[in-house]
């Protein structure tokens, strides 16, 4: 059945001064101090936004320019490496460079052992014994005045051989040091030897002068030079006939005349 009615019904109407179903409307002081709390979330998140920094946008990456870059760059990046991988085999060896090469760099080697073998022996006064050999230079072997490690590498020459070091007989000269060079064998035309102007070093210098001994002092007597051995002057002749003449008054002194000396018998 339907119910009509004569009147519509009369809108509901609500003052803020009043509440409706239990909602309190808020005071414009509370609507303040909500607006301020909204106001230091946001500050909180952006400050935190900027801490945490800003994340990778990968949409640019998307456009075709950018993904034409990126190939570009990974091949160039790939010739880069096959061209340092391909270096040495497509180099050509040249036996006599290599050969030079390898020399010199023996030879920079033992320049730079001669120099830490002078700093040993400035520091502890002696050179490395003939046991220990180069590894007292980097190795402390409890030896008083031992300021190393002097070297820090393997004591190999280029071509894999033992640097040679022989301990010198007399404290007044330097030590043999030398590479076996190419033939790999000691005391041969090809070795490389340190000079004894190698072994210097910026703290001191390892060359000590022999004792030179004293001369024997001069004696306070005279010296008495002996008169060389005289022969007696051979008497002179006189001819008879000036002998005649003398006695007769008319001879001279210049009637004499002198022999030659005699020999000794």
């Amino acid at each position: 059945m339907a119910v009509h009615l004569s009147k519509p019904p009369k809108p509901l109407t609500v003052t803020r001064s009043e509440g409706v179903h239990g909602i309190r409307w808020r005071t414009p002081e509370e609507r303040r101090e909500a607006r301020r709390k909204i106001e230091a979330i946001r500050r909180d998140a952006e400050r935190a936004h900027q801490e945490l920094g800003t994340p990778l946008d990968l949409s640019a990456l998307r456009s075709p320019k950018a993904i034409l870059f990126i190939v570009l760059a990974l091949l160039l990046i790939g010739m880069a490496i096959l061209y340092v991988l391909a270096r040495p085999a497509l180099a050509v060896q040249d036996p006599e460079r290599e050969r030079a090469l390898m020399m010199n760099r023996a030879r920079r080697s033992v320049s730079t052992l001669a120099v830490a073998m002078t700093l040993y022996r400035v520091h502890t006064g002696g050179w490395p014994s003939q046991r220990l050999g180069l590894f007292a230079l980097a190795k402390n072997y409890q030896i008083p005045g031992w300021k190393g490690p002097y070297i820090n590498w393997a004591n190999k020459d280029p071509w894999s051989t033992p640097y040679v070091y022989r301990m010198p007989l007399s404290p007044f000269q330097a030590p043999e040091l030398f590479s076996c060079g190419p033939d790999s064998l000691p005391d041969t035309n090809d070795d490389i030897r340190a000079a004894p102007e190698d072994f210097a070093c910026g703290e001191g210098t390892w060359r000590r002068e022999e004792p030179v001994e004293p001369l024997p002092e001069e004696s306070s007597e005279p010296h008495l030079e002996v008169p060389a051995e005289t022969h007696p002057a051979a008497p002179a002749e006189i001819h008879p006939e000036e002998s005649a003449r003398a006695e007769n008054g008319d001879g001279a002194l210049s009637a004499i005349r002198s022999l030659p000396p005699s020999r000794p018998a």
